[in-house]
């Protein structure tokens, strides 16, 4: 398999590598920050005070986009230097720039979920008020231009309809598949680190301040063994200390799944540059986001995670066929050739 590429096509890749590394650098990281001030903002004036749950997700989503919006200027440098080396045809730069647009368009997807559910959703039946803000977050043309980018470099070639397929599929699931795991990893999280507790409530009943939190020498201080005593829907005592499973569900199912989102971002540019530990990373990460997926469906019923384990096993199923197993792992062949 060789593919080549014309001196427009080349072009081309340089000036959306650009315009994309500008863009990444000098807008993005703006419009990340601009969603979640207003995303913290509606939690802690709008859903907090009537649902104290709803506070894990201040931590959780301050790290991860803090992390997101750093990646942005180092993803827009990178894109920027490579430009030229697009130019010049090198094969190395293109997978790495693939790479490099692919993380930005999954970031972009992680960034809007929360919106819909910190500022766009109603929760009547928490006696929350009515949500004041509508419309789409400022982060949302994060995911649209990243998108656009990475679908450029990697159908810039004169390869053909088969082979066209043959990445549009691959790249395509786990781009998704990468996203929606780390949604899910953000759902464990959450509730993975909070400590239910009593919290400081105001004349009109509403929540205004932390609980006095459980003594050190009690398991309900800590995340680890505080299931173990809490019944957790209700976080009620219960009467007899149990192994619950929740623990460890929330824990792979958090933690574990950062991991799985950041693995098949990473091997997306060594499966573009055919480096058969791309293949191997995307499919054993596949596999093991599946398992932990379904079982953190089976442990706390939840829906978003067994989507995302059907879409692991998705690609896992995709990875395993002939017709993409032999495109990914065949011997000597390079992305493309210049022309």
């Amino acid at each position: 398999m060789i593919k080549e590429t014309t001196k427009t096509q080349r072009m081309i890749m340089m000036g959306v590598a650009i315009l994309g590394g500008i863009y990444l650098m000098a807008f993005a990281p703006t419009q990340a920050m601009t969603t979640l001030k207003i995303s913290l903002d509606q939690a802690f004036t709008r859903l907090i005070p009537y649902d104290a749950d709803f506070y894990p997700a201040v931590p959780v989503l301050t790290t991860t986009y803090s992390a997101w919006i750093v990646l942005f200027v180092f993803a827009g440098s990178f894109a920027l230097l490579l430009s030229k080396k697009l130019l010049q045809g090198a094969h190395w730069a293109r997978a790495t720039v693939l790479g490099l647009f692919a993380a930005p368009a999954v970031a972009g997807m992680t960034m809007v979920i929360p919106w819909f559910v910190l500022v766009l959703a109603e929760y009547p039946e928490k006696g929350v008020p009515t949500a004041t803000i509508s419309g789409m977050p400022t982060a949302m043309p994060i995911l649209f231009i990243s998108l656009a980018i990475y679908y450029v470099i990697l159908f810039a070639d004169q390869d053909t309809i088969k082979h066209k397929f043959q990445k549009f599929v691959p790249f395509t699931l786990m781009g998704v598949i990468s996203g929606m795991v780390f949604m899910n990893a953000q759902h464990g999280v959450r509730y993975f680190i909070h400590i239910p507790g009593n919290f400081m409530k105001n004349a009109e009943g509403l929540i205004v301040g932390n609980p006095n939190p459980p003594p050190i020498t009690s398991p309900l201080a800590h995340f680890i063994t505080n299931l173990d005593h809490l019944d957790w829907l209700t976080f009620e005592p219960l009467a007899a200390q149990t192994n619950s499973p929740q623990t460890l569900a929330l824990l792979l199912g958090g933690f574990m799944l950062y991991v799985s989102s950041v693995l098949l971002i990473i091997a997306i540019p060594m499966m573009a540059m055919k480096k058969k530990a791309g293949w191997y990373i995307a499919t054993s990460t596949a596999l093991a986001t599946a398992f932990v997926s379904v079982q953190g469906f089976v442990v706390r019923n939840s829906m978003e995670w067994l989507q995302g384990g059907m879409l692991s096993l998705l690609l896992f199923v995709v990875l395993m066929l002939p017709v993409f197993k032999k495109f990914f792992l065949a011997e000597g062949d390079e992305w493309y050739k210049i022309r």
